[in-house]
């Protein structure tokens, strides 16, 4: 019986571990991705610092807007040619704000998109689709 005990906390406990190292992989694969946009699109300093500190920006750079489309294109959440791609969108949006309700993404990702539908580019419509998202679902 203490051998079925040992063996249950020991395998409870590994996959745990699984977890969090997957999880810190994760992270660590999307900071790279983020420092990849950063570095690539030149963001200014300042805004790369409130990147880190995953602030919002007032008065964003061009290069900071377009930040935002760099990062969803290498995380596969749009296509190079700016077409999105709902699945993936999905699952990272629900990683993303795991306390939000998924009714409340679905709606939000509709109507975020329908609201952005007519930016006049590729790096306005992802920069105003982050912000409407984040207003959205974190509050």
């Amino acid at each position: 019986m203490k051998v079925q005990i040992f063996v249950v906390v020991f395998v409870v406990f590994s996959l745990y571990e699984l977890v969090l190292s997957q999880s810190a992989a994760d992270l660590a694969a999307y900071k790279e991705k983020q420092q990849a946009c950063i570095k690539e699109l030149k963001v200014p300093d300042a805004e790369a610092a409130q990147i880190a500190a995953e602030k919002e920006v007032a008065n964003a750079s061009e290069a900071y807007k377009c930040y935002h489309n760099c990062l969803y294109q290498k995380m596969g959440l749009v296509t190079a040619d700016a077409k999105p791609n709902s699945e993936n969108i999905l699952k990272f949006t629900q990683m993303r704000f795991n306390k939000a309700p998924l009714d409340k993404i679905k709606t939000q990702l509709a109507s975020c998109g329908t609201s952005v539908a007519k930016s006049a580019n590729s790096c306005d419509f992802a920069y105003n689709f982050e912000q409407c998202m984040v207003k959205a679902l974190k509050a």
